[in-house]
């Protein structure tokens, strides 16, 4: 846009941070590029457990585009919902693309380049890109760019469309105002002037554009040379309104106060900078006119200094403590809005004694209708006490509080809290009032800084709150699977499953649980009713349990569990987990008594090979995957060839899992399994709902099958066990 006056675009490096993490543990596997997660060993452990639940959710939730691309050919690799939306494809579609095909021909190779410029240690920014959608429609896009360790190429695209109708709106304004403006190069030449400069000076507009700003300044004005005011307003480091004078066509002067203030994303740079005066030959308004463009200088430093620090609750009493000086109030606090309607003291800066402190929650009348005053912007009030304030109110009356100014903390359309500044003593009806437009840009600055830590925080606690129902209303039941005898067709053991009553996942349940600390708690209240149940099995038999390896940290409450049981007992250490420390984990098996050990879906990755060679199972689950048509593949029949031989050599014994036909059954015993799961043998079922298995099959016909012994009555109602990672084991 020519000559256009710009907004300063927001820090985006905390957003690129955490799309980084989310790339690392949301882009598991592609297609077309194969595994991602291992090109990222600096995220495994604790931190991306604790991160990826939190920010897939938030990512989703965005609507930043967020795009992984090949370093090389800057294919598309993956996207959030976000991206998809903005390009007017499908994901499917997106992905089979490379990022060229979504840039307009006029700037491809221009774009293509600064795509391809980023580096891990000097992120790239594209501040005016274009993308066209499917529909040929053209998106203007802030994009920011950074390459990963492995070389691959991580995005972010915030949609800039609005800010251009802002900008040409803006344009038109300033045409319209009676302040003049201005904008200039870092040489000093004009690239904008609006009607009100060519009023003043007696030059076109056509004319100021191309003309050099130290044209207008006369030589030697009040001590300071034009370079020197120059130098000033490039750099933007004027705190307070400068008064100058301006040399018009006619060769007369004006008297001017101008105020200015640089475009460039970080302090120092040498961009563009604007100016806004007004004509004060006029000593009347020149008064009033100072104190406005200080206080507006005053509130755009203030808001320069504000930096995010390692909490919400630091965060905010930063934004309390630039408040309280810029306005020289008594109070300055962030309230936070809670899912249950109420409203919480984030931070505060105030007197010592004050009656609220961090972490106090205002009577529910006052929540209320801050939560619903909050809803239609910026306003201020004085206070008086309500009846239904009831001792809150009466107890804010005496400590002399007079008046409040407000500003909401906003994430996209949802109102997260408050900001507010009030006094105690010495405040005039009208300040309140005055303090608003000082708010409004506090407002504003507080969602940016705080909203999506606030919307973060109140995830967590939903899901928190949601697990804590489940686990107190035990909303989970068992169920169990059998294992059978390839040979005889007996039934040698069962898995115990869950299913909960929502319909939720185990897998995600458990991962959820353990990003928000309550993982232990879970799968202890899982393996109980488990264990109880089982003692209605029939007898003889085995029970296989799924314990994730972090519950063997403290292996003292699990041993204490497993101590109940009837029968033998297999540990199935579940399959995506990472282990950092196998000889902790060996030892933490040992010290559980005489329980055998078995390793889950071997054959689905290099991860579970070295589960089987460092902890040295009894048993050896093939994966679901290697079983799945075997009788009429010989690869993977060549594979369960080489794991029985393995298992042979080793003395463990082999598990098929997810046998569902009378082909798979014969092959997987021709083939060498001992054992063999899946729905051809029976589905798992709560346990008063177990039927007799199938027989086992071979190429010569069907094998002689035991019938099992009878199951006893189970009352209804019963709530039972859990797995953690083989929820849908056939």
């Amino acid at each position: 846009m020519a000559h256009s006056v710009r907004y300063g675009a927001r820090d985006k490096s905390e957003t690129l941070a955490k799309a980084d993490l989310l790339a690392a543990s949301r882009l598991v596997h592609h297609p077309r590029h194969g595994s991602v997660r291992r090109s990222h060993p600096h995220l495994a452990g604790a931190e991306l457990r604790a991160s990826e639940a939190r920010y897939q959710t938030l990512a989703e939730q965005s609507t930043s585009g967020v795009l992984l691309l090949a370093g090389g050919s800057l294919d598309i690799l993956d996207g959030n919902s976000a991206a998809a939306q903005l390009s007017g494809y499908t994901h499917e579609v997106m992905v089979t693309m490379s990022i060229a095909a979504l840039i307009p021909e006029p700037r491809r190779a221009e774009a293509v380049a600064g795509f391809g410029a980023c580096t891990e240690t000097a992120p790239a920014h594209i501040p005016d890109a274009q993308l066209q959608r499917s529909d040929g429609s053209i998106v203007f896009l802030d994009v920011r760019l950074r390459r990963l360790e492995d070389g691959r190429i991580l995005s972010v695209w915030d949609d800039i469309s609005g800010q251009h109708q802002a900008e040409e709106h803006l344009r038109q304004l300033l045409a319209g105002i009676q302040l003049f403006a201005a904008t200039f190069d870092a040489d000093g030449t004009i690239s904008y002037a609006n009607p009100a400069l060519s009023r003043l000076t007696g030059w076109t507009v056509e004319e100021l554009i191309g003309r050099s700003v130290y044209q207008l300044l006369p030589p030697g004005t009040a001590g300071q040379g034009a370079a020197d005011l120059g130098r000033r307003l490039r750099s933007a480091t004027l705190q307070n309104p400068m008064f100058t004078e301006i040399v018009t066509r006619s060769g007369g002067r004006r008297l001017v106060a101008i105020s200015a203030t640089q475009l460039g994303d970080r302090p120092g740079e040498s961009a563009q900078a604007a100016l806004l005066g007004q004509d004060v030959t006029d000593e009347r308004s020149l008064i009033a006119l100072q104190g406005e463009l200080r206080e507006r200088s005053d509130v755009a430093a203030a808001l320069g200094r504000l930096q995010p620090g390692g909490s919400t609750a630091e965060t905010g009493l930063a934004i309390c403590r630039q408040l309280r000086g810029l306005m020289a109030v008594d109070l300055a606090i962030v309230a936070t809005f809670d899912t249950d309607g109420g409203a919480t003291i984030l931070s505060i800066d105030g007197p010592e004694h004050f009656m609220l402190t961090v972490g106090s929650r205002l009577p529910s009348s006052r929540a209320s209708y801050l939560i619903e005053r909050a809803k239609l912007g910026p306003w201020a009030e004085r206070w008086w006490a309500r009846p239904e304030d009831g001792e809150y109110g009466s107890a804010m009356s005496a400590a002399g509080v007079q008046g409040f100014s407000y500003a909401p903390i906003r994430f996209g359309d949802t109102t997260m809290g408050v900001l507010a500044v009030g006094a105690l003593s010495g405040d005039s009806p009208t300040d309140p009032v005055t303090r608003l437009p000082a708010m409004t840009e506090f407002g504003s600055a507080a969602s940016s800084l705080l909203g999506l830590e606030l919307q973060a925080e109140r995830l967590t606690r939903l899901r928190r709150s949601e697990l804590e129902s489940v686990m107190e209303r035990h909303a989970y039941y068992p169920v169990f699977q059998p294992i059978i005898d390839t040979g005889s067709g007996e039934i040698r053991g069962f898995e115990a499953l869950t299913r909960f009553r929502d319909g939720e996942r185990p897998d995600v349940r458990l991962a959820t649980a353990w990003t928000l600390g309550l993982g232990a708690a879970l799968e202890l209240s899982l393996l109980e009713p488990a264990i109880a149940l089982a003692h209605r099995l029939p007898g003889g038999r085995w029970l296989a349990l799924n314990v994730s390896p972090r519950l063997l940290d403290d292996p003292g409450p699990l041993r204490a569990v497993l101590a109940k049981s009837d029968r033998p007992l297999v540990i199935e250490i579940t399959e995506h987990e990472v282990i950092t420390d196998y000889r902790a984990v060996r030892e933490a098996l040992l010290g559980l008594g005489s329980v055998r050990t078995a390793v889950d879906d071997a054959g689905a990755g290099i991860a579970n090979f070295a589960h089987i060679v460092e902890l040295r199972p009894d048993f050896v689950k093939l994966d679901i995957g290697l079983v799945r048509g075997i009788d009429t593949d010989p690869v993977r029949q060549a594979m369960v060839v080489a794991m029985s031989h393995f298992a042979k050599a080793t003395g463990c014994q082999l598990i098929a899992e997810g046998v569902e036909t009378a082909a798979e059954a014969g092959t997987v015993k021709e083939l060498g399994a001992h054992f063999g799961q899946g729905y051809w043998y029976g589905r798992p079922e709560p346990i008063d709902a177990l039927r007799p298995p199938k027989p086992a099959q071979s190429s010569a016909g069907p094998a002689k099958v035991r019938n099992r012994t009878g199951v006893s009555p189970n009352p209804p109602g019963l709530a039972v066990s859990h797995s953690a990672g083989s929820h849908s084991a056939r």
